[in-house]
């Protein structure tokens, strides 16, 4: 599997984090840790689909992922290629109507959130395309022009809020939080499930999850790594990556078999 990255260019740059384009050569299954933004992408060629067990489900060509609190297990067909605009948490909002809490946990084809007209549009480009640069330069111009369109502004508590449990995850308390802005829990919960997709606790257990994860890979000790991360102790972590992933930290860890 090759993963090419590229960033985004100045004016998507507060909404996208980053453009990937992933080809894989022979087939292969991986498992793909929860992300903390909405992961927009269009297949060029090939083909997945998710598993569950024995079933089977097959990805969309053009598909917008939701944010989740469990790791998904997909299989991939040989000569697959995709590219993904990842969004930051919380901007997606510019690009498709919320509530976004409605896709939370869903994999759906964007044909349902948009004009198929306009989404094949986009998808013939980026077919067309020859290189990576002009498949990026392809979706860059589908979201400009999407952009464009939408009468958008962030919620200045949801942007406060964010980056609050961005500086500190592992110290988030949604009822100081909540007073901290001026609302009620129940407000800043329907608030911040509204824009960005999720719960303010759903977020923060995500950020901590992938902090700990990448930091791994850097060679941490898995109870540095917990108290790095923001988890009480190793034992709180060790739940966690259980619920998320289905298996405990150690056998997760030494495997190849997850994309983060």
């Amino acid at each position: 599997m090759q993963v090419h990255s590229f960033a985004p260019g100045e004016a998507l740059a507060p909404f996208v984090r980053a453009f990937e384009i992933i080809e894989v050569g022979a087939a292969m299954e991986k498992l793909l840790v929860p992300e903390t933004g909405l992961i927009l992408g269009f297949r060029y060629s090939g083909s997945s689909s998710l598993v569950d067990g024995p079933a089977r489900a097959i990805v969309p060509d053009q598909v917008v992922t939701g944010l989740r609190a469990t790791a998904r297990r997909m299989l991939t067909s040989a000569g697959s290629g995709i590219i993904l605009a990842k969004f930051r948490a919380g901007a997606a909002g510019a690009f498709f109507d919320p509530p976004l809490q409605q896709l939370f946990g869903a994999t759906v084809a964007l044909e349902e959130l948009m004009d198929p007209r306009e989404v094949e549009a986009a998808s013939a480009r980026i077919r067309a395309a020859w290189t990576h640069r002009e498949r990026v330069d392809a979706l860059e111009q589908f979201l400009l022009r999407r952009r464009a369109r939408k009468a958008w502004q962030a919620d200045p508590l949801v942007g406060a809020a964010l980056r609050a449990i961005h500086a500190d995850p592992g110290a988030m308390r949604v009822g100081p939080l909540a007073r901290d802005l001026g609302l009620s829990v129940d407000g800043l919960e329907k608030r911040f499930r509204r824009g960005v997709g999720a719960s303010p606790k759903q977020l923060a257990s995500l950020l901590r999850l992938r902090r700990a994860l990448r930091a791994h890979r850097q060679g941490s000790p898995l109870t540095q790594l917990a108290l790095e991360a923001g988890y009480y102790d190793q034992a709180h972590f060790i739940r966690q990556v259980v619920a998320a992933v289905g298996m405990a930290p150690r056998a997760f860890l030494h495997t190849s078999e997850f994309c983060l």
